[in-house]
């Protein structure tokens, strides 16, 4: 009897089903028209086959303060189809509200972004003159501030270009890929003074053992290394002898033969070097000298030096959180 059940269901019930039907379907070819337009007009800003640009940048703590930069980009230069006939300024600016039509787009993930995470090189402001149809200066991302961002993340970038006067451009929207990266400024030692009777190892613990056998030298040299270019500024790091402790506690780790020097036979002649901006070794060395040998009995001896933070400005940089801060220095007599 199920017929006559649904030959008894009144027609105004009948007419809002079928009102309610039409209507879902009026508002999925909608959405689909919608999505596809989306799609459309993000793909047609696109240059072909362009899709992004990759990039690097670094945030750097240094005495709990955070630099930004952005050592590896690529310049990509702002274009028009055609030349202007009036002097013109293209604008361009990080829209983060891209990120997310472009993963819908691609099917990607890439994190959102704040606004103020990024901004366009030269200030977003890319002047034409009258008959130019590329402008002077390239157009790159930069790293502005990476304090809400992760270590070891790749960004995507979104930057859209509009132009004052309405000149027409080449490319309206770039997508920039940059791989972000975080971490703590550190020193350690690199190397020392190389020459007759003198050999250099790394231990299995990462501290340099520097040996002096023959002809006994009256001083040695270290030259300090970063783990990591600091464009801000020059950089300082000072270093200290290992206390008495601390060389007792290295002979039986290291298994090293020999006495321990004592404060009467050691003496620094430089304990602070710089290291320049951009650079990742010391322009200058920590220098150590040997005092009082005519003291000393035959045999081996040991003493050692370690970095510790220089304190008298912002810029002094800490150790290493491990043994590659520390040289131990070993001769025969």
């Amino acid at each position: 009897m199920s017929y006559k059940t649904y030959y008894n269901i009144p027609g105004s019930m009948l007419s809002f089903k079928g009102a309610l039907l039409f209507t879902l379907l009026l508002l999925g070819i909608a959405a689909c028209k919608k999505n596809t337009s989306d799609a459309d007009g993000l793909q047609s800003r696109f240059d072909s086959g362009m899709v992004s640009y990759v990039q690097g940048s670094n945030v750097v703590r240094l005495n709990g303060k955070e630099y930004n930069f952005t050592p590896y980009y690529v310049g990509v230069p702002v274009r028009l189809k055609e030349a202007v006939n009036s002097v013109d300024t293209i604008t361009a600016v990080v829209d983060p509200s891209m990120v997310t039509q472009y993963n819908q787009l691609y099917q990607e993930k890439n994190p959102t972004i704040s606004g103020g995470a990024f901004e366009v090189s030269h200030k977003g402001k890319f002047p034409f003159a009258s008959g130019d149809v590329e402008a002077k200066d390239s157009l790159y991302v930069l790293l502005k501030d990476g304090s809400q961002l992760k270590d070891s993340t790749i960004y995507l970038v979104p930057v859209t270009l509009s132009s004052k006067q309405g000149a027409n451009l080449k490319y309206s929207l770039f997508f920039f890929k940059v791989l972000v990266t975080k971490g703590d400024l550190q020193a350690k030692i690199y190397g020392a003074t190389v020459g007759t009777g003198v050999s250099l190892t790394r231990l299995t613990s990462g501290a340099l053992q520097v040996n002096n056998i023959g002809t006994l030298r009256d001083s040695l040299k270290l030259r300090i290394t970063l783990n990591k270019v600091f464009p801000a500024n020059d950089v300082s790091v000072q270093a200290s002898f290992l206390t008495q402790s601390e060389i007792a506690a290295a002979i039986t780790k290291e298994k090293f033969v020999g006495t321990s020097l004592t404060e009467a036979n050691t003496i620094f002649t430089k304990n602070l070097v710089t290291v320049p901006a951009r650079a990742l070794l010391s322009k200058d060395s920590i220098s150590v000298g040997f005092i009082n040998r005519a003291t000393l009995k035959s045999g081996w001896y040991i003493t050692g030096v370690k970095i510790i933070t220089y304190t008298g400005s912002a810029y002094g940089v800490p150790p290493v959180a491990n043994d590659s801060c520390r040289a131990y220095l070993r001769f025969f007599k």
